[in-house]
């Protein structure tokens, strides 16, 4: 999922089963502690309690991660607060990060004993964690977009139900996950020397972690647009706008991850081409709703302009089809989910419609050709996702235990 390793831990740690992964939200991959010696490493700096459970909160990570590849978030989840409260402690007795006399390490989940990262400083390590509870909520939320449960019992055609309050959970933990990411970037990055941010991951450079906080919010308003078109209280004119603010955060994701050097390989180019995939999906959206909308008008050139619309939308629909298999193919292979919602919905609609209106209405394009060399140009919204404000839990101390 995502640039998430595609396996997934099946029984214990010896067993694992390597299958592709489905996609719905773009997953990050994992990153667990490497055993380091923190006694000598931290002696003098904190007292031997404190070293022992930071040791032991590593290593928990660590094992948790290993044995259920990654499914235990919750338990995940808490033991990355405990880490990152006495992680802030010593930021704050150190004041400048420690820089030079630590060595934490950590490696990608699944990646055998290879170090990946070995950090010197801890406010990379905290990065790190941060980066790590940013992957737990959105594999948390990829998970509720794939229930157990996902298909309609005794519909007899494999129509996929998600449930509406799984979708909202889903949207949470976006914001959330965006909240995680945009604190990286505004409060963490901002403290590194340049020498070490110049040898981050891909995935923690800073145009990356800005791209993943705006794609999540692109995403929570996909799922969202999926929930209004459920819904028989939202207007054409709601939707419109939903796939409209859609649109503007894809747009922005990949203007702002186009110009990071990283982008030819590794997860920024995986990311890419996820964001290009959702960006295309949105804009075929936007116009098809744009395209009911104007036209309810009844002059002529509202439906010209419609009819331009639906053209458009349906041509655009195909375009994402291609987008999501380069998406899926890129390393590491991942599986799209099948069409549902309101993908499913729209690609149903769209050709129907633009077929009908075309035809309804071909005497004005055959009058107009001018009318199809240029698009209607679509409406601009205030956007209304927001990242999640996200605090550091509170600082332990770490002076006496």
């Amino acid at each position: 999922m995502g640039c998430a390793q595609s396996t997934i831990a099946v029984v214990g740690r010896k067993n694992k089963k390597r299958i592709i992964q489905e996609s719905v939200v773009f997953v990050l991959q994992f990153r667990v502690p490497v055993q380091s010696d923190l006694q000598r490493q931290l002696k003098g700096v904190s007292p031997k309690t404190t070293i022992d459970r930071l040791t032991c909160l590593r290593n928990q990570i660590e094992l948790v991660a290993e044995d259920t590849g990654g499914s235990a978030i919750s338990e995940l989840r808490t033991a990355l607060e405990e880490y990152l409260s006495l992680l802030s402690g010593l930021i704050k007795k150190s004041k400048d990060g420690m820089e030079g006399c630590v060595e934490l390490k950590w490696r990608t989940l699944g990646d055998g004993r290879r170090a990946e990262i070995c950090c010197t400083n801890l406010w990379m390590e905290m990065l790190i964690v941060i980066h790590m509870m940013a992957a737990l909520a959105l594999t948390e939320a990829n998970s509720l977009m794939i229930p157990k449960d996902c298909y309609a019992s005794g519909s007899g055609n494999g129509v996929r139900v998600v449930s509406t309050d799984c979708r909202r959970d889903a949207v949470d933990l976006l914001l959330k996950a965006s909240g995680y990411l945009e604190f990286c970037v505004r409060e963490i990055l901002t403290q590194l020397p340049h020498d070490i941010k110049s040898k981050l991951p891909d995935d923690m450079q800073e145009s990356v972690l800005q791209t993943l906080s705006i794609q999540a919010l692109g995403q929570g308003t996909e799922i969202q647009l999926g929930l209004a078109v459920d819904s028989q209280k939202a207007t054409l004119s709601v939707k419109r706008r939903i796939a409209c603010e859609q649109v503007i955060y894809f747009t922005q994701a990949y203007h702002c991850l186009s110009s990071c050097e990283a982008v030819s390989h590794g997860c920024a180019k995986k990311l890419l081409r996820f964001i290009y995939w959702k960006f295309l999906e949105a804009k075929a959206a936007a116009y098809y709703y744009h395209g009911l909308v104007t036209d309810k008008g009844s002059e002529p050139a509202c439906h010209l302009s419609a009819v331009c619309c639906f053209l458009a939308a349906a041509e655009i629909l195909g375009e994402s089809k291609k987008a999501c298999l380069s998406f899926c193919l890129a390393p590491p292979v991942t599986r799209a989910p099948p069409i549902w919602g309101v993908m499913k919905h729209l690609s149903q609609k769209i050709p129907e419609v633009a077929f009908r209106k075309s035809q309804t209405y071909g005497y004005l394009l055959e009058e107009e050709e001018k009318a199809m060399q240029c698009l209607p140009e679509l409406p601009d919204f205030q956007l209304s996702l927001r990242p999640d404000d996200f605090e550091l839990p509170e600082i332990e101390d770490v002076s006496s235990s």
